[in-house]
This record gives C-alpha cells, structure tokens and sequence, in this order.
C-alpha cells in the first residue's frame, strides 16, 4: 500500500509540473469551495475521539456564506492485548534502562517488584460522526461550531468495503509481499473489543453498537491581509479552538492553537496548486470536570501537516480537487518512559507491541481526497494510511458533505 500511494503522489507532482505556468491573472485568489479542505481528517484514534483534537485548517479565506457540512470516518483498529509495567524505584528504572526493550520481560520480577500497570486492547472499527456550522464573521474571519460523535462495530462487508479485516488481508495477500503481517488471522475476523485500563486502575469498555456522544467545540479564524505575503499569493489563518469532552471518559475541556500558511500557485486554464503547512497545539484539560481515565499524560498535543492541492475548475461554477497531505502528531504519553516500561503479551507478530509502544512515539499518516464541488455544495472522500504502522487506525477513510446557504 505505501509502494502504491508513493506511485500516486509521484504521477500527480509529473503532472502539476508539466501544466505549470503562470497567468496573467494571477492576483486572482480562488472564489469557490475549495473542498479538499473543509473534509474532517482527524484520526479514529482509540484515545483521540475522546479529545477536542484539532483539524488543521488549510483555507486561504473565510467562507462568503454560512455553511453545514457533515463529516464520517470509518477506521480499522488493530492493537492486540499487551500489559505494562513501570517499575516505581529509580533502582529498577535504572536496571530496565540498561536492556534492550524486547528482552526486558525476561530480567522483569512482576510480582516482587512495586510497578504501575497499563493494559490496552483494541480491535473494531471506529466510526466518527461530525457535524459543523461555519458562520462568516467577516470578510477576514469565521466562526465554527461542532459537535462530535463515535461508534463501534465488526466493519462487516459492504459497510466498511475498504476497512473491514477481510479487505485489508486480501490486500496483504494478493497485492502486497507480507502474508497477515498483523497476525490478523490467527485472532479471528470482525472481533469488536477495546478495553483499556490506566495506571490507577480506571477502565475503558467499549463494545459492538456502542454509541458516544463525545464533545462540542468551538474555533474561531482570522485570516490576516499581509500584502507583502499576498502579492505573493501567500496567504495564512490563525485559529483558536475550545472544545468540551462529555463523557465520563474524559469530563474536561481542552484549548487549542493554530496557525496555517498556503501558497497559491496560478497554472493555465485557472487551474492552481496550492501547498500549506499548519502547526497546532493543544492543552489538554485546561479545565477538568472530573477525573476520568487518563488517556495521556503529557500536557500538550503537538500537530502539524503538510499540503499539495491540486484544484481544477471546471464547467458551470464547478471544480475538482486532488489533495495529499502528511499529518504529525506528538506522543499521547511522555517518550521517557518507553525506556524503562517493561511489555509484555502473546509474541505472534513483530507487531504484537504496538497497543502500547504507539503512545510513546510520534504518529504519522498520509491522507490522499478526491472532491467535486459544484455551486454551493460539495462532497469529499478520503482514504488515510500510517505509513510509519501504529494500526490505530490502520486503515482510514472518509466521506464528507458541505451545502453554503
């Protein structure tokens, strides 16, 4: 899969190269939807739906007219049951330290030696629901509001086609050099388990047909008028996000940053290129409501992405987009303790770590959309890929529908 989405993005630069040439019109920004970037990209991460995670926002203006857009993410989690234990006496930690990360297991006295556990398990699909109403402020700013939603489910074939454990492992099988690279067939098809527990013994029990109502938030956008940058066709957005998390899961309201920058690239018959970067921060229960369980505990969510967007218009106030992006985010739990955290679990795949190890190390992903807008509506799909393997999700994609009125 990484090979083939490599392909893709190597024809699609070959071809924006090719056709690029400057018009005489070039001060001219864009006027319609763009809709490779209004679509919801947020990962249907175990953890991340139940935080006000940021979105990273990629438009070169506020929006003329309010709109409505609902957004549904359909991710294959796949993370096999693993314990940890972190050794409370710097003794110990030392000890660990001094031992490659897969063999600790074997040096480690689990029941005479005073640790903090964490276990996580995680294999379903995902469903992420959003709805959103974008308010045009002015002409250099928007309002947004939003609310969010989840489910759990098998992903049985045809509602999760691209998702679903049969698709993925006739993918593996048949186009690709690694046979059940995952051990997905040793565990069984279409299971539907997430249970996690924290290092205070709180619980995560999530099952097939459950149905969470996780937050409503708020973001508001400036887009600034730096006519240096401008007459460059460089243009940038700021943006500040309140998101409040409802369930019991987490009970705590989260405060986010971002800011984003877009070039615009002007080629022949109105087509354009557009490449951005956008970096976010999130603090995590800026206000807390209770105690929940602790999904993570680093303070901050760090996140950043990049775009090429490739947008061309076509007949009668219509356009079509195609858009990559690579998408950052920082670890859920602090890097040091991966060097002494002693794993532990059913040993079936050079994978069999990841239902922990992932949360103490960068994640990333590729996403490739297609969308067409056509007057004041517009429809966008995407399909995501952890290029460096952290299976939650594994596989993602994504449908989303905008109408301005």
């Amino acid at each position: 899969m990484l090979h083939n989405m490599k392909l893709i993005l190597i024809v699609f630069i070959f071809e924006c190269g090719v056709c690029f040439s400057q018009t005489k019109n070039d001060s001219v920004k864009f006027d319609s939807i763009d809709p490779s970037i209004f679509i919801n990209r947020l990962s249907t991460h175990p953890f991340g739906i139940f935080i006000s995670r940021i979105n990273h926002n990629f438009q070169v203006a506020p929006a003329k007219k309010t709109s409505f857009s609902f957004n549904i993410s359909n991710g294959n989690v796949w993370l096999p049951n693993v314990k940890a234990y972190f050794p409370l006496s710097e003794t110990d930690r030392y000890a660990m330290r001094k031992i490659v990360w897969h063999e600790r297991g074997g040096y480690f006295d689990a029941e005479n030696t005073p640790s903090q556990t964490m276990e996580f398990h995680a294999d379903a699909i995902i469903r992420l629901y959003q709805l959103k109403l974008n308010i045009p402020l002015s002409i250099k700013s928007e309002l947004s509001i939003a609310s969010r939603a989840f489910s759990v489910d098998a992903g049985n074939v045809p509602f999760s086609l691209f998702t679903s454990d049969q698709f993925i492992e006739w993918y593996h099988s048949n186009l690709s050099r690694f046979e059940d690279p995952f051990a997905r067939r040793v565990y069984g098809f279409d299971k539907v388990k997430i249970h996690y527990t924290d290092k205070n013994g709180k619980e995560i029990e999530l099952k097939n047909g459950d149905f969470v109502f996780s937050g409503i938030g708020m973001s508001y956008h400036y887009y600034p008028a730096f006519k240096r940058l401008e007459k460059n066709k460089i243009y940038t957005n700021f943006g500040l996000q309140l998101g409040f998390n409802t369930t019991r899961i987490n009970p705590s309201a989260d405060l986010g940053f971002s800011a984003s920058a877009i070039k615009q690239f002007n080629l022949k018959t109105r087509r354009q290129i557009h490449f951005g970067i956008s970096a976010a921060a999130l603090r995590q229960k800026l206000i807390s409501f209770g105690e929940g369980v602790q999904l993570s505990n680093t303070r901050y969510l760090l996140s950043a992405e990049f775009l090429l967007d490739y947008v061309i218009p076509l007949k009668r106030n219509s356009c079509l987009s195609i858009a990559t992006t690579y998408f950052i985010q920082s670890s859920y739990n602090k890097k040091s303790e991966s060097d002494y955290y002693v794993l532990t679990g059913e040993r079936i795949s050079t994978h069999w770590n990841y239902s922990i190890s992932h949360l103490y190390r960068v994640l990333t992903a590729n996403y490739f959309s297609i969308a067409f807008s056509k007057g004041a509506f517009a429809v966008s799909v995407y399909a995501r890929e952890d290029l460096l393997v952290d299976n939650a999700p594994d596989v993602q994609t994504g449908i989303g529908f905008k109408m301005s009125f």
